[in-house]
């Protein structure tokens, strides 16, 4: 019971954020929000008992692994396999550079070579949810963004392997630097090839379902779902339980699905609309999550902490990570012609700015409590990463605003959308006045259509409903007449569409948008008995 109520509460919290940014807030990301309903219910005796403790590895799984998994999927494996050597570059020689550079530079603390390094070492993996957060309202340069994510998506396994020997460094005072080359090469290599591997599997059962006999009918559209909302959790834990990276497997996986997705959209078109449908609304519910539990577990470590010298220590030590994680995205964008851009003092700038920490950071600080590094070094790491956190996202919140252009605003976009809107139903309605209708048809036109425009009360909705209910049933017939005059009606709409696109490419994303809602009204009323 406590777990569905940790479940309900946290999926509730997302949902709030959102409502509350959409209402109030538009012009904040609705990942920051979620950080601070986060802390509220971290404050709140009585709301933070009843969130689960934080246990990393559960996190990487349930949480990471499906978000990595469905940001691979939407990053076309033919864009990777043409930038590799830069992506190799950013994932492994600058995440090296990074790790001994802020190494020593927290060593000169005087904290231990090891210690130092564990620290460097978890300050290393970026996250591109948070990236997003940071850039809202704002055009991010097509380059430097698709580097931003693709680095995102591998470096996290450099950061595990690099922790890891700093961890057995600092546990058994030797370095093996050639063993952890080995266990990088085994782990990511592994990784690759099981994710690929596996995936190949899943989706090699999925294109025979898809052809066979049983193809159209409803009962195999399930199996088939559920095998693809599960396909990230049985390859990460797969491969963390066999030891090779269970990210770089979930992200290989997603790769690959990218390329089924392209060549397989119309093999089953129900099936491939409401799996992006679903993918998105898990992506929108596990960002949030991140965000609200980073907030509540901030709190959590800050609570019982006591303002002495080593927070102090800390505090400047997550400076130190910070800048030194910076410097080197700077310098090595700098020199590095394939990522730079035209103006490469800017575009190097941009790259440093957005390479924002977050939940993998959070989850690889975390793992320390599980493997022998004593109490106080854990809290100097867990203080030093969250200060990294938040620096991250504050610095780049307020820098990027004096160096990237602004984007359309979702609330003018927005305001553009509905009078288009309501320019088209109007549009609609005048055609559909032009034939005749039977009365009672008319009336239920004029009203569905009036709420496509959100120009109907609650007042409207009670008295449909009453009418509604005190109708017989309509013959097949009488079905089959209004269905096709609704589906004229739509066709009306998208013919109004169609007229005005041209005029209107400032806004095209909020035109497909209405088309896309136009297009799902007429397939309700394809399918109207069911």
């Amino acid at each position: 019971m406590k777990v569905m109520i940790f479940i309900g509460l946290i999926v509730f919290a997302v949902a709030l954020a959102t409502i509350i940014q959409q209402r109030f807030l538009q012009k904040i990301s609705v990942n920051y929000i979620a950080l601070v309903i986060g802390i509220a219910i971290a404050l709140v005796p009585q709301t933070n008992i009843l969130i689960e403790n934080f246990n990393s590895e559960v996190f990487l799984g349930l949480i990471v692994a499906p978000l990595l998994f469905f940001e691979g999927q939407r990053t076309r494996l033919y864009s990777i396999l043409r930038s590799w050597r830069a992506i190799v570059g950013l994932t492994v020689v600058m995440i090296v550079i990074a790790t001994i550079v802020a190494g020593l530079g927290v060593h000169a603390f005087r904290l231990s070579l090891p210690l130092s390094f564990i620290l460097a070492a978890v300050s290393t993996p970026t996250d591109a949810t948070a990236t997003e957060s940071v850039i809202h309202g704002l055009k991010l340069p097509k380059k430097i963004s698709f580097y931003l994510k693709d680095e995102s998506l591998f470096n996290d396994a450099s950061g595990i392997i690099l922790l890891n020997m700093a961890v057995e460094w600092y546990i058994h005072k030797q370095l093996h630097v050639v063993e952890a080359i080995v266990d990088f090469l085994y782990s990511a290599g592994g990784g690759i090839l099981l994710g690929i591997l596996i995936a190949a599997i899943l989706v090699f059962l999925r294109q025979a379902s898809f052809r066979s006999k049983y193809h159209l009918a409803s009962d195999v559209r399930m199996p088939i779902e559920v095998l693809f909302f599960l396909t990230p959790f049985i390859i990460y834990f797969i491969a963390e339980e066999i030891h090779v990276s269970g990210i770089i497997a979930v992200v290989a996986a997603g790769l690959l699905h990218n390329v089924e997705s392209e060549r397989s959209r119309l093999t089953n078109a129900s099936i491939f609309y409401s799996s992006h449908q679903s993918s998105q609304l898990i992506i929108d519910i596990l960002n949030g999550v991140v965000f609200l539990l980073l907030g509540n577990i901030i709190v959590r470590s800050m609570r019982e902490d006591v303002f002495n010298q080593q927070t102090i220590e800390a505090i400047l030590i997550g400076i130190i990570l910070y800048v030194a994680n910076l410097a080197v995205r700077l310098l090595y964008c700098r020199f590095s012609p394939s990522i730079k851009g035209k103006d490469s003092s800017k575009g190097a700038l941009i790259f440093s700015l957005g390479g924002i920490h977050g939940a993998v950071t959070f989850a690889l600080a975390y793992t320390l409590s599980e493997m022998s590094v004593n109490i106080a070094d854990f809290h100097l790491i867990l203080v030093s990463e969250i200060v990294l956190i938040l620096l991250s996202l504050i610095v780049p919140t307020i820098a990027f605003r004096f160096i990237l252009e602004k984007d359309k605003p979702d609330l003018d976009q927005r305001k553009e959308v509905n009078r288009v809107r309501k320019a088209m139903v109007h549009y609609a309605l005048k055609q559909m006045n032009q034939i005749y209708l039977p009365k009672k048809i008319r009336k239920q036109l004029e009203f569905d259509l009036r709420t496509q425009m959100n120009q109907t009360s609650i007042k409207d909705f009670i008295k449909e409903v009453k009418y509604t209910v005190k109708q017989k049933e309509l013959t097949d017939d009488q079905k089959e007449f209004r269905a096709e005059v609704y589906r004229y009606a739509f066709r009306q709409e998208r013919n109004y569409l169609g007229k005005i696109a041209q005029q209107e490419q400032e806004y095209r994303h909020g035109f497909l948008v209405l088309y896309r809602e136009i297009l799902i009204a007429e397939v309700i009323f394809l399918g109207d008995e069911e």
